[in-house]
Formats: structure tokens, sequence, C-alpha cells
């Protein structure tokens, strides 16, 4: 309907809506922590996987970034997809680290080639018809659709890991599949590319453009604390749900709920962000997180699940803000690369805190681990009291 009334033409978008939606039918994820758990023993030994997989995409983000940049943002989606769908072959397949940290490497690269590309792929297409207005509007909703789809895919996880824990993934390469169908009708929106296609040398422009813009600094300085402390929570949440003795039928219900406000914030962060302005949904966002997640692990049981869930609200209320303020920084050539190499800060903040949680939680307790991070998580709004409003 609002594509309609923005007169925007292209199938891209809602080609898409459609990536995004599927792709979030990820059945495993209520449960990823706690099948690596089953096969490694350890949590720090999970840890690892995660850390492993936060390593590689920062090797991978910003070459792939450039890659979408210089040869085009479909063909980077296209093997993405690829690389997921064999990633999810070795996470089925896997009974110990080595096979686990393939996965985790092949998962890696689809996740960077992605990262970037999708939503330059967006912005572009949007240029094309002069309609990069609507961007913020389209890019929430986009947001929006992959935790939607990752609702429906944790309802369903959690009731086929009651069954097996392998079945859930194994029934997510079905999305994968028809998700990587879906790309080949993308088409390839025009904008300006560069004649010289080294990877290196356009990475390393686009890194100069981001040490010498002071609102991306503070916005990938951010980015990283963001990252690195509240994602290592999310994937670990599974084993502090056990800790919290919930039965492990209601973990694909607490992670369906936790995608739905997800999605619920991403939908709304257009509409609140133009009433009380970029910055101060960022800051309000990154109060209520920490502050509820604190809450959650001086709770016990399902009133901790229910503290748990709601920062979720406030992650997709502030994502569409952030990455609509690096495009308004990013010019055309390099926004790809601009884009993953916020990621690249992003994702090194993730390979970074979680080992560290990871052997806090098996030095002290998950809950203790997690008490820790919440309460670092308090320096994230101060750091964005110095962004400026645009």
């Amino acid at each position: 309907m609002y594509l309609k009334q923005a007169g925007i033409k292209s199938k891209n978008i809602p080609l898409m809506y459609a990536i995004h939606i599927i792709g979030g039918l990820l059945f495993f994820l209520p449960i990823i922590a706690l099948y690596l758990e089953t096969h490694l023993f350890t949590i720090t030994n999970v840890a690892i996987i995660f850390s492993t997989q936060a390593i590689a995409i920062t090797l991978f983000e910003i070459p792939t970034g450039a890659l979408a940049d210089l040869f085009g943002r479909k063909k980077t989606i296209i093997i993405a997809n690829i690389s997921a769908l064999i990633g999810f072959t070795f996470l089925y397949f896997g009974r110990n680290l080595y096979v686990f940290i393939i996965f985790a490497i092949f998962n890696a690269f689809a996740q960077s080639l992605t990262s970037g590309a999708d939503q330059a792929l967006i912005y572009d297409t949007l240029k094309e018809e002069k309609k990069e207005k609507h961007y913020k509007k389209i890019i929430g909703t986009y947001s929006a659709l992959w935790p939607f789809g990752a609702t429906a895919g944790s309802l369903i996880g959690g009731f086929l890991a009651t069954i097996s824990l392998s079945l859930p993934v194994v029934v997510s390469m079905l999305p994968i599949i028809i998700v990587l169908i879906l790309t080949f009708f993308l088409k390839e929106p025009s904008y300006e590319q560069e004649t010289d296609k080294n990877i290196l040398k356009h990475a390393k422009e686009s890194l100069k453009i981001v040490l010498s813009d002071y609102q991306l600094i503070i916005l990938f300085i951010a980015g990283f604390l963001l990252w690195g402390l509240g994602e290592s929570l999310h994937r670990l949440m599974s084993i502090f749900f056990t800790f919290k003795e919930i039965p492990l039928v209601y973990f694909g219900i607490i992670t369906a709920s936790i995608f739905a406000l997800s999605s619920v914030g991403h939908y709304l962060a257009h509409s609140l962000s133009e009433k009380i302005g970029n910055k101060n949904t960022l800051l309000i966002s990154t109060i209520g997180t920490p502050l509820f997640l604190l809450l959650a692990t001086l709770s016990t049981k399902y009133t901790a699940a229910i503290f748990w869930a709601i920062p979720s609200i406030f992650f997709g209320l502030r994502n569409p803000i952030i990455y609509h303020l690096i495009n308004a920084e990013a010019q055309s050539s390099k926004r790809a690369t601009v884009l993953s190499t916020y990621n690249f800060f992003a994702r090194l903040g993730l390979a970074i805190c979680t080992p560290i949680i990871g052997y806090l939680a098996d030095l002290y307790t998950i809950n203790t681990a997690f008490k820790l991070s919440a309460i670092a998580m308090f320096i994230i709004p101060i750091i964005y009291l110095f962004l400026k409003e645009h």
C-alpha cells in the first residue's frame, strides 16, 4: 500500500520484502546455543563458535562490501545465499568443534556478503526513481519483516525441538533455497560505479571517509558496544533460559515474542523518530535496553523471560535510525562499503565480547555474566549524546 502511495514502481522493494521475511524462517534460532552445547559440552566452547563467526565476519565485512559496490549488489546477494546453504549443511552434520567452525565461517561469509549489499540495493533502487526520501520508512518495514519471519520460525522451531534438536536445523534449509530462487528475479539498480575495480583501494578510501566523519565515528563506536554486548547476550539466551529453569517447550514462544517485538519496533521507528527526532529515539532505546536486561537477571523464571523480551522493541526502534544516519553520510559509489565498515565494527565487538561473557558464565554463572554486561551497556546512551541531530 505504502509503495503504491509513494509511486515506487520497482519490483525490487517487494521482492526484498519477500526475501527478508522468508529468510527469517530459521527454525533453529530458539535452540542454537543448546544445540551446540549438546555437542561441545561447555558454554565457553559454544562462545568460541559464535566468536569465530564474528571474527570471520569482521575479516570479510569490508572486502565483501567493496564487492557489492564494484561488481553489483544482486550478484553479491546470490552468492551470500549459496554460502548460507553450505554453512547450514555443516551445522546439521557437525559433531565436533572443527566442523562447527566451518559452519561459522560459511555463515559469516554469507552474512557479510548480504550486509550492506541489501540496504544499498534498496537505497539505490529508490534513488533511481528519485524516491530516496522514503528510505527510512521502507528500510524500517524491510527490517521489521525478518523478525516477523523469525517469530513464525521460532514458534515452529520450538515445537520441532521437542522432537529433536537437529530437526529445526535441517528444516531451516528450505527457506534458504526459496530465498536463493527469489534473488535471481532482482534487478540491479543503476548507481555511480568506479572504473577502478581494486577492492583493497576501494575499501581503504571508504575507511578514510569514515575516519574523517564525526557522525560516523560516534555511530561506529556505539555500534561496537551495542553488538558486542547486546548480540552476545542474544546468542547465548537459550542457556540463560535454562538457568532460569524455563522448560524447553517455551523457548520457541519466548523467542517468537522477542522477534515480534523487534518487528513492531522496526515498523514504528520512522513515525516515532519523526515526532521526537532520531537522536532522542536512540537515547530512549539504549537506556531502555540495559534497564530491562538487568531486571531480567534479577528476576526468576517467567518474569525474567518477560523482562528479557521487552528490549527487543528498542532494538527495532533504533536499527532503522542508525542505518538511515549512516546512509545520509555515505556517497553512492561507496555506500555498501561504508555500511559494511559499520558492520565490521559491530561484529568486531561481538567477536571480542562473546568469549569474555562465555568465560564469565563458566567462572561464575550465566546470570552473573549477563548482569555485568547489562550494566556495561549503560555507557552507550552517553556516547549517543554526542550525535548531531539530522
